[in-house]
């Protein structure tokens, strides 16, 4: 059975990304990209709020620093530098590993290595950049939310 989930989960995981290829060649989906971009954003500031800490310095930090609408106005009209978007990389990847475990970091630390390289590479543009983020970022945040779940279980047995 495990097998079975492991097999549709990546199966899944597969359509999404093809999807999200394919929505962000030209014209991009702009609408639908931000979309993804918010959820990420709430992604984290779920994470503070499973944590009890919604009040927190860090919950306003994120929603303030990962503004969806001004996101939004930057990418649709064309006015979102390589380094804007490269400071925003960087700034996801490191709430990663602030709100993770740093049993993690080394993963983390992969997987912005693997945005830096392509990005350093000279092939990047804006339609292969976007996947690449959405894909490692959700990655780095579901091993949050896998670590939370592990620990809540061990934490709080299961009523028998």
């Amino acid at each position: 059975m495990q097998k079975l989930e492991t097999q549709i989960k990546d199966m899944m995981h597969k359509a999404f990304y093809d999807l999200l290829e394919k929505r962000v060649a030209d014209p991009p989906d702009y609408k639908w990209i931000t979309r993804l971009y918010q959820e990420i954003r709430d992604k984290l500031c779920n994470i503070l709020v499973m944590l009890g800490k919604k009040d927190r310095y860090v919950y306003k930090e994120i929603k303030e620093s990962m503004d969806v609408e001004l996101f939004e106005q930057m990418i649709s009209h064309n006015a979102f530098s390589y380094e804007d978007f490269y400071k925003l990389i960087e700034y996801v990847f490191y709430k990663c590993k602030q709100l993770g475990s740093p049993a993690r970091d080394g993963e983390t630390d992969e997987k912005l290595n693997e945005i830096k390289e392509f990005i350093s590479s000279g092939d990047a543009t804006f339609a292969t950049i976007v996947p690449m983020f959405i894909k490692n970022a959700n990655h780095c945040i579901d091993n949050i939310y896998s670590d939370m779940k592990k620990l809540k279980e061990k934490l709080v047995p299961k009523s028998q």
